[in-house]
C-alpha cells in the first residue's frame, strides 16, 4: 500500500513542478479508486482536490488506492482523510468505523446512476442471466455497480453469482472490465454508468463494439466521504466547497458532473438492503446508529 501511495505523491509533485507551481506539503489524503476512469485523469483529479483544498481550507493530496478495501483501510487508519468511494463500501464502512458522508455528486442533474450490463455486439444473449457458463468481468467485489447490483439481480432469480459463470474476473476497475470485453477476455461485464459515459468520450469506438443489455438501478451515486476524525466544522467547509462547484464550471465539465448535493446517510438504504440480501450473515450491512 505504501509503495502505491508514495509513488502517487511523487507523481503529483512532479506534475506541480512541471506546471510551474510547487505546492506546499499536503497534510491529508484525498483517496480515490474505481469511481472514475483512471487513464488520463491524474491532472483533472489533482486540480479537483487542489480546488477543494483551497475552498475548504483543508489541505489534501490526491492518493489512488488499488481497491475499495485499500481505500477503506486508509480512511480507517488515517481518520482525518477524505475520499471518493462507492455506495456499498460506504454502507459497510459507516457501520464498521463511522465513516462520514460529506456530499453526493450530481450526474445528469441527479445524485443517481445505473449499473450497466455490457457485452460485445452480435452476441445472442439479451440479459445477464443468459450468460450462464460464460466469463463475467467486474471491477471490485465491493463495487455496487460492478458486483453488488448484478449479484442482487441474480439473487432475485435464485441464482448464486459465484457459481453461475465459468469464470469471474476481478478486473480491478470499471475501465479494465471494459477492456476485458473489448479484448475478448470476458463475455459480459457490469460497469458503472458514469465511468462508461466518460470512457466513451475518450474512446468513442468502444460504443460501436459494445452494447448495453441491461440497466440496473438507479442507485445513489458514489459519495464523497470522510474518516471519523474529521470534525463537524471541517465537514461543513467541505460541504460548502463542494456544493459551490456549479454545473457548467470548468472543473465540473472536466469531471463530467453537474455539481454536488447533500443527502442524509439513509439515502444509501437501497444499497444496504441489497447487501443484506446477498450476504445472509449481515456482515457489515446497515448504518452506524
Amino acid at each position: 500500500m505504501y509503495i502505491i501511495r508514495k509513488s502517487t505523491a511523487l507523481a503529483f509533485l512532479l506534475l506541480s513542478i512541471v506546471s510551474g507551481h510547487v505546492l506546499a506539503a499536503p497534510e491529508h489524503d484525498f483517496v480515490v479508486t474505481g469511481v472514475v476512469v483512471n487513464s488520463g485523469n491524474a491532472r483533472q483529479l489533482a486540480s479537483f482536490v487542489r480546488l477543494l483544498s483551497e475552498k475548504s481550507d483543508y489541505p489534501m493530496q490526491a492518493v489512488f488506492a488499488s481497491s475499495y478495501t485499500e481505500l477503506s483501510n486508509i480512511l480507517r487508519d488515517h481518520p482525518d482523510s477524505v475520499g471518493w468511494t462507492c455506495g456499498a463500501p460506504f454502507v459497510e464502512d459507516n457501520k464498521a468505523y463511522g465513516q462520514q458522508l460529506i456530499a453526493v455528486p450530481l450526474f445528469h442533474g441527479k445524485p443517481l446512476y445505473h449499473s450497466l450490463i455490457l457485452a460485445r455486439r452480435g452476441r445472442p444473449e439479451k440479459r445477464l442471466a443468459d450468460f450462464k457458463g460464460e466469463v463475467l468481468a467486474y471491477s471490485d467485489i465491493r463495487s455496487n455497480s460492478g458486483f453488488v447490483s448484478p449479484a442482487y439481480a441474480l439473487h432475485e432469480k435464485h441464482i448464486d453469482i459465484s457459481r453461475y459463470f465459468r469464470l469471474t474476473i476481478d478486473a480491478g476497475s470499471h475501465e479494465n472490465s471494459i477492456k476485458a470485453l473489448l479484448g475478448g477476455l470476458a463475455d459480459v461485464a457490469a460497469v458503472d454508468e458514469y465511468v462508461w459515459v466518460e470512457y466513451v468520450k475518450e474512446h468513442p469506438e468502444a460504443a460501436q463494439r459494445l452494447t448495453e443489455l441491461e440497466r440496473m438501478g438507479p442507485y445513489p451515486f458514489t459519495p464523497i466521504v470522510a474518516g471519523p476524525k474529521v470534525d463537524a466544522a471541517t465537514l461543513k467547509k467541505l460541504q460548502d466547497a463542494l456544493t459551490g462547484m456549479k454545473a457548467g464550471s470548468q472543473i465540473m465539465l472536466n469531471l463530467g458532473l453537474d455539481g454536488f448535493t447533500l443527502e442524509p446517510v439513509n439515502f444509501y438504504e437501497p444499497i444496504a438492503k441489497m447487501l443484506e440480501a446477498i450476504r445472509p450473515d449481515g456482515h457489515n450491512a446497515g448504518f452506524a446508529q
